[in-house]
C-alpha cells in the first residue's frame, strides 16, 4: 500500500505543481487550460484502470470540470491508448507459466482492441487451432 501511495504521488506530483505555479502566477486562459486538461488525460491513464475510470466518471461531471477538461477526459471512454506489448506479453507468460508460444500457433504481436480495464490479442491454441481472444489486465 505504501509503494503504490508513493507511486501515485510521485506521478502526481509534478502535475499538482504545474497547477499551484498556474495559480500563483495568474496564468489563465483556453491554452493553459487545454494543456493541464491533456496533462490530467496522461496522468490518469499512467496510473491504471482504477484512475482511468475516475477519469471517465469526471468526464461528465459539468459541475467538478470545466468544459475542456471534460472534453479532454471523455478520450479515455472512446480510445484508451494500449499498453506495452512487451509488458503484456510477460503477463501472459507469468500466468500461463510457460512462453505463449507453447500455447498458441499464433498470437497477434500488438492488441486488436484496448479498454480501461486491459486490452486484447488474438490468438489461435496449438492444441485445437481454435482461435480465441487473449484478454490481458492493465497493469496496477
Amino acid at each position: 500500500v505504501v509503494q503504490r501511495s508513493l507511486q501515485i504521488l510521485t506521478a502526481a506530483s509534478g502535475f499538482l505543481l504545474k497547477l499551484a505555479f498556474d495559480a500563483a502566477m495568474g496564468r489563465k486562459g483556453p491554452e493553459v487550460e487545454v494543456q493541464r486538461a491533456s496533462e490530467l488525460r496522461e496522468l490518469v491513464t499512467s496510473l491504471g484502470p482504477f484512475f482511468i475510470k475516475i477519469g471517465q466518471a469526471l468526464s461528465i461531471r459539468p459541475d467538478i470540470l470545466p468544459p475542456k477538461s471534460m472534453v479532454e477526459l471523455q478520450k479515455l471512454c472512446d480510445k484508451v491508448p494500449s499498453f506495452d506489448s512487451r509488458i503484456a506479453m510477460q503477463t501472459i507468460r507469468d500466468e500461463l507459466g510457460c512462453d505463449p508460444e507453447e500455447v498458441f500457433s499464433e498470437l497477434s504481436p500488438e492488441p486488436i482492441a484496448a479498454a480501461s480495464l486491459g486490452q486484447v490479442y488474438k490468438g489461435k491454441l496449438r492444441s485445437n487451432g481454435l482461435e480465441v481472444a487473449v484478454k490481458v489486465q492493465r497493469p496496477f
